[in-house]
Parts: structure tokens; sequence; C-alpha cells
């Protein structure tokens, strides 16, 4: 009996661990900027070439890219590289200007773009984050594309909140 009560009260405290608990990945791999969790049944793909993240929501309507860039995270820079970052998109129209952000130990400039892919509307949050006050000749570009973000699952847009909630500047 006191065997089966340890393992009941084992599994309560396992089922109760903080969100915190999860498996918290870090990019990139080398010197790490932010750290954040995958949803649950979400694809990650490490490009061997250069290091650069995509993480893919298992019905593939949200991807999420970091690549590490040797630019310096300034505005100028971001505003320089905004039109390269949304040309393969058909359409796109800015919809939230440049700003900076800061969040979570994580300082960067984003930017919120309409547009359509293979003829789907898409939402695409274009960022460069800073990457720490000791490399400032180094960032990390990142984009959130959401496809047809008005018809997503509430199952997908939750996991997406998380995954948002969960990007932070990585803990030294």
């Amino acid at each position: 009996m006191k065997h089966t009560l340890c393992l009941v009260a084992g599994l309560l405290t396992l089922s109760l661990l903080p969100a915190s608990a999860a498996d918290v990945k870090t990019f990139p791999a080398k010197a790490p900027v932010l750290q954040y969790v995958v949803p649950e049944k979400w694809t990650t793909e490490v490009d061997p070439a250069d290091g650069s993240v995509s993480i893919n929501s298992d019905d593939e309507r949200i991807s999420v890219n970091f690549g590490d860039t040797d630019a310096a995270a300034t505005m100028e820079t971001f505003k320089i590289m905004l039109p390269a970052m949304v040309k393969e998109f058909k359409d796109a129209k800015e919809v939230e200007a440049p700003k900076e952000h800061t969040s979570d130990g994580l300082t960067g400039f984003t930017s919120t773009y309409t547009g359509t892919v293979e003829d789907s509307p898409v939402v695409i949050i274009m960022v460069l984050f800073k990457a720490d006050k000791t490399d400032k000749d180094r960032s990390i570009i990142a984009n959130f594309i959401l496809e047809n973000p008005s018809t997503l699952p509430k199952e997908q847009n939750d996991k997406f909140e998380a995954f948002m909630k969960s990007l932070k500047g990585f803990e030294k």
C-alpha cells in the first residue's frame, strides 16, 4: 500500500511540473542567443550547412525560421534587410512598420506583413534579434509565417501562442 501511495504521489507530481520543465531548445547551437520550447507534434529541421532552424506545425500552416547572421542588429540594418526577407511572398504589404521590441531577455526589431503563398493568405512577422551586448556584429534573423490565420484551428493557434510565450533570451 505504501509503495502504491508513493507511485501515485510521484505521478501526480510529474503531471504538475511546469511547462518550463519541457524540452527547452536553444539557437544557435554555438553561443546561443535565444531559447524556446517546440510544441508537441511540431517538427524541427536543422540545416547542416548553416545551422539555421525551421520549426513547423504538424498541419504545416505555421512555420518559424531562425538564422544566424554577421550583421549588427540595428533599425537601419533591419530596414535594409526587409525587402529581401519578404520578396518570396506574393503581394507582400506592410501591416506594422518596423519597431524596436524587448521582451523576456530578447531585444530586436519587428515588422509584420500580409501576403500570399501558393494562393493562400499569410501573415509574416519578421524579426532581427540582437545577439548580446558583447557581440554587436551578430544577430539572429527570424520569421514567423502563419498560413490563413483566420482559419487556424484553435489547437494550432494555442500551440503558436505557447511557442511565442516560451521564446526568451538565452540564460547563461
